[in-house]
């Protein structure tokens, strides 16, 4: 089915604030027990990618459930739920919140050694990053979105010309991870790879560079 379309708008934040945690904005996430989840076998056989989101908001469980199985830690030393080459862990998760419940709308950097999340600016942008990816409507619609970028300074000093490589194939973990989680948690999902990075990274105020790779929605799809 061809990707609805949004008028293109973008609106880049300021870059005196950008990766700058607003004062009084960390979020302890609810620990995550695991009780609402389906067997695996179950969730990979009704998962599909889901375009249309209805308003209803999600809550703070419900995402912190979706970061943890994406990036959060399962093991000692910081494993995480994700493998990634050397346990070197390139990937840096923000969330753009439109509608979570006591999350007020914004981007969030989100801490997996903590399991919180940081504000780093206040507002809506879904509508323009719905412009950013192409006009499809379903980033406008979704209630939380999961932005993985890539940090490649480590991992290529490591692994030189393969770096770029391995952390992509990291990103697609993380992804299917979130994909599942959010079938377990009876939501549906979907994973964006189609948007124009630098105006991602403009219009967020990621660091330069940071390259964004996957976009990750989460809602309530509507019912037949």
């Amino acid at each position: 089915m061809p990707a609805k379309r949004t008028a293109p708008t973008a609106s880049p934040v300021p870059a005196a604030r950008r990766l700058r945690p607003l004062e009084g904005g960390r979020i302890a996430l609810p620990p995550c027990d695991g009780a609402s989840s389906l067997p695996l076998e179950t969730c990979l056989r009704q998962r599909r990618s889901t375009r249309d989101f209805t308003p209803q908001p999600l809550t703070l469980a419900q995402l912190s459930q979706l970061l943890w199985a994406a990036q959060g830690v399962s093991g000692l030393g910081g494993l995480r739920t994700c493998p990634s080459a050397g346990a070197i862990y390139p990937l840096r998760t923000y969330v753009l919140a439109g509608a979570v419940r006591t999350a007020p709308a914004g981007l969030y950097h989100y801490d997996p050694d903590q399991h919180a999340l940081a504000a780093l600016w206040r507002g809506d942008k879904r509508k323009a990053l719905a412009a950013a990816a192409l006009g499809q409507e379903c980033v406008e619609q979704a209630p939380l979105i999961v932005v993985l970028a890539s940090d490649y300074r480590r991992i290529t000093k490591e692994l030189g010309v393969r770096a770029r490589y391995v952390t992509h194939l990291e990103a697609g973990h993380a992804g299917q991870n979130f994909l599942l989680q959010a079938t377990a948690l009876g939501l549906g999902a979907i994973g964006l790879g189609r948007f124009d990075p630098d105006i991602v990274n403009s219009l967020l105020g990621l660091p330069e560079d940071e390259e964004p790779l996957y976009l990750l929605l989460a809602g309530y799809a509507p019912t037949a």
